[in-house]
């Protein structure tokens, strides 16, 4: 019960952060806000099979660049519709996530880490020598940010800040339940079992290759939808939205908010992109002091910040049992 009030009281600061700009803080800290949301959705994205399905990824960046090229390709020459683009991230995304676990799925524990890695790294090389799909190394200017409207109607300008942060707040909002309605569900729960003890789930039933490209696809889904997110937000994309990379960083993001959480990837983002605006002002090599950080993290707290959390919660609850015997 705790838990849901205090994810019930982050979602209402969320919520209330547009009216801080100005009173509070500039606009450009709205604009970190918006960043982080859309990371935190990338790493909930990969927490979705990594946390639950104990897929190993290192090529979650191939469904994150996919999605934000699919939908500024869709933008700039098919619709400029802002579902229209969301949608086609998050096709994107699932399609190459479909195609990588039709050949890697099979596969485990690092040499499933490295054909994804594989992939990301060949949709990364194709993304720079396309030149006349992807603008190569320059990128691909995006023609803007679409409206939200009905008919003629305009309901939400993706120019104005605010609007454009709420949309990616709801978007976060119904990805987290998405993800939450798939690991509560019947095929969920056979995803963990897979995870606990493969050849056990499969003597009971569960069809374990099957199971494992689903968690695949739906994790590509979320990610292309954070891809879209990104290139509508900035109005641009590029290939190192594909490179290995940003794969590592939202490896980082999932472990430090602590694995089958799927919110834990949020405090993750926060950490990570704190990092990078406050150090990178600094250093260009400001991932060594990330990279540090995960090591800590992995020696002193390796199930997480969220699940270190509750391991503290849980303790002091058990506190006043204790000292009654």
């Amino acid at each position: 019960m705790s838990g849901r009030l205090l994810l019930a009281g982050a979602v209402a600061l969320l919520v209330l952060a547009p009216l801080g700009v100005g009173p509070l803080y500039s606009a450009y800290y709205l604009n970190l806000f918006t960043w982080v949301l859309i990371f935190g959705l990338f790493a909930m994205a990969l927490d979705l099979s990594l946390g639950f399905g104990g897929l190993v990824s290192f090529g979650h960046a191939a469904f994150f660049g996919a999605g934000a090229y699919a939908a500024a390709l869709l933008l700039r020459d098919v619709v400029f519709s802002l579902p229209a683009g969301l949608l086609a991230g998050i096709a994107g995304g699932a399609a190459v996530a479909a195609v990588v676990s039709y050949f890697a799925i099979e596969s485990r524990g690092v040499y499933l880490a490295m054909l994804t890695f594989a992939f990301a790294q060949l949709l990364y090389e194709t993304s720079i020598k396309w030149v006349r799909l992807t603008g190569g190394s320059d990128g691909l200017p995006g023609p803007g940010r679409p409206p939200l409207g009905l008919g003629p109607v305009t309901l939400l300008s993706m120019a104005d800040r605010e609007q454009m942060y709420y949309v990616v707040l709801g978007c976060v909002v119904l990805g987290f339940v998405a993800a939450r309605r798939i690991v509560d569900s019947p095929f969920g729960a056979a995803l963990v079992a897979i995870r606990e003890n493969e050849a056990r789930a499969a003597a009971i039933g569960i069809d374990v290759a099957r199971h494992r490209r689903l968690a695949l696809t739906a994790s590509g889904a979320l990610s292309g939808l954070a891809g879209a997110l990104f290139a509508i937000f900035q109005n641009f994309v590029s290939p190192e939205l594909l490179f290995w990379a940003l794969s590592g960083e939202v490896v980082i993001m999932a472990l430090l908010g602590g694995l089958g959480t799927l919110y834990g990837g949020m405090i993750g983002a926060v950490i990570a992109v704190g990092f990078r605006e406050v150090l990178s002002t600094y250093t260009e090599n400001w991932l060594v002091f990330l990279g540090a950080l995960y090591v800590v993290c992995v020696m002193f707290f390796p199930e997480g910040l969220m699940r270190l959390g509750r391991r503290g919660a849980a303790q002091a609850e058990l506190a006043p049992l204790e000292a009654r015997r």
